[in-house]
């Protein structure tokens, strides 16, 4: 007789089921067997517990989820579930938002209430507008798929920013996978250290190229940098709380025009805390995503979008990522092709470049040549931004220049000024700036 809501959605080639138990449910069971009878008791305590089964392929489910644009609150846990309805609410912990979420049994017991948890809640709000309060811009790198170049652009879009008289830092809290350092240091981040500032908060690192550049990450602060990072969440959140608190982003230029973040791939938990974080302050200007064209990615794009959505996060473009590779002719290597010996392919570059200068110079000299290195799918990246209502920024080419440029820490747009990727990365920090602007430039 205790009441149970279950409602059943059929959609095409998937069900879901929702149940939802709201008092205390004993069930009792036997089994019976040829020698003996076993009964069974399970206890279930949970005030109000949640479970969502669902197996999608396809069409729309109606569990309960918040509405379109439902952001977080101000107070809710750094790791709160999306959706949450927060932990002073009168629905905490017994939403159907709080299913799965860690917090979920103190957010029913009403410990986010008491006057101490209220004090260090404000205490953290304090700490974050302090550390940012030098910083104009916040600008999130995001993207649901790894391997896109989400690095690659972090610290592109901050080089060319730096390049420009913009003062710029890098925040890297891909804890995981720190990849920031080498492509802002170079071989030189090895050697980089952190240090504390008078007032107790960390340093980031300067680029001996641009003293406007700056760059904070785990790898500085790691014994050897080939050391993994096996972390769960609670001490992966706890860093990032320290990175947006404790990072004197000062310098020599008086605080930062832009903070470009640098985020490990899907929606995990350092992408909710980064979030949560920043919202507190209300510090998140806005966020570029960034995929490849392939419907792999895309598919894990798409949950991204949405992702911004629910927390409210603008989205001012999307980058689609090395769908064209360009280089040089100049650059092409070539083989010929044994046909009596496939194993035995002889390198002609020499002979063919020798030729092509005789007959062709200018083909050599002017022209690069262009490769497609994704199958068109439903449209595209395009079609994607399209679909969602959000700027489509264009295309950055696979270059193996760029790639050298992120290798040794180095401006690409310096590098190789009138490449196609380089007028790419201009334009889009040209947008950037239009969209944010800053009081004053350094000069």
């Amino acid at each position: 007789h205790n009441p149970i809501s279950i409602s059943f959605d059929f959609v095409p080639f998937g069900i879901t089921l929702y149940f939802v138990l709201w008092r205390d449910i004993q069930v009792q069971g036997k089994h019976h067997s040829s020698n003996s009878t076993t009964t069974a008791t399970t206890t279930t305590t949970t005030a109000a517990a949640a479970i969502a089964i669902t197996r999608m392929s396809g069409g729309t489910t109606t569990t309960e989820e918040p509405a379109a644009g439902a952001t977080a609150p101000e107070d809710a846990p750094a790791s709160a579930n999306v959706g949450c309805v927060g932990p002073t609410a009168d629905t905490a912990g017994k939403s159907s938002a709080c299913a799965g979420c860690p917090n979920q049994g103190a957010c029913s017991s009403g410990q986010f209430n008491s006057p101490e948890a209220k004090a260090a809640a404000q205490q953290q709000t304090q700490a974050l507008k302090r550390s940012l309060d030098n910083v104009s811009h916040v600008i999130l790198v995001l993207s649901g798929k790894g391997g896109v170049g989400k690095s690659t652009l972090s610290a592109q879009l901050t080089h060319t920013l730096a390049s420009q008289g913009y003062a710029v830092g890098l925040l890297d809290v891909d804890l995981c996978g720190p990849s920031a350092p080498r492509m802002v240091l170079g071989d030189a981040y090895k050697t980089a250290t952190v240090t504390k500032s008078a007032s107790g908060g960390w340093l980031p690192v300067y680029s001996s190229e641009h003293p406007n550049l700056a760059c904070m990450s785990i790898s500085f602060l790691l014994q050897q940098h080939d050391s993994a990072v096996v972390w769960r969440g609670p001490r992966k959140n706890g860093l990032i709380q320290q990175f947006l608190t404790e990072v004197d982003w000062t310098g020599e230029t008086d605080g930062l025009d832009y903070l470009i973040v640098d985020t490990p791939p899907g929606t995990s938990d350092e992408h909710i805390s980064t979030v949560q974080y920043l919202q507190q302050a209300k510090a998140v200007s806005g966020a570029v995503i960034v995929t490849t064209p392939e419907e792999v990615a895309m598919a894990d794009v798409r949950k991204e979008i949405n992702f911004c959505e629910k927390t409210k996060i603008p989205i001012m473009g999307l980058v689609e990522n090395m769908g064209e590779l360009l280089f040089p002719v100049s650059k092409l290597q070539f083989q010929s092709k044994n046909k009596t010996d496939k194993n035995s392919d002889e390198d002609v570059t020499a002979q063919m470049m020798a030729v092509l200068k005789e007959h062709c110079p200018d083909l050599l000299a002017n022209t690069n040549v262009k490769i497609s290195l994704f199958p068109p799918s439903n449209g595209g990246p395009k079609a994607m931004a399209e679909h969602f209502k959000i700027p489509y920024w264009g295309i950055l080419p696979m270059d193996p220049q760029l790639l050298e440029a992120c290798e040794h820490g180095k401006t690409f747009v310096e590098m190789c000024p009138d490449s196609v990727a380089a007028k790419a990365l201009t334009g889009f920090c040209e947008t950037i700036t239009k969209e944010l602007k800053v009081e004053e430039v350094m000069q």
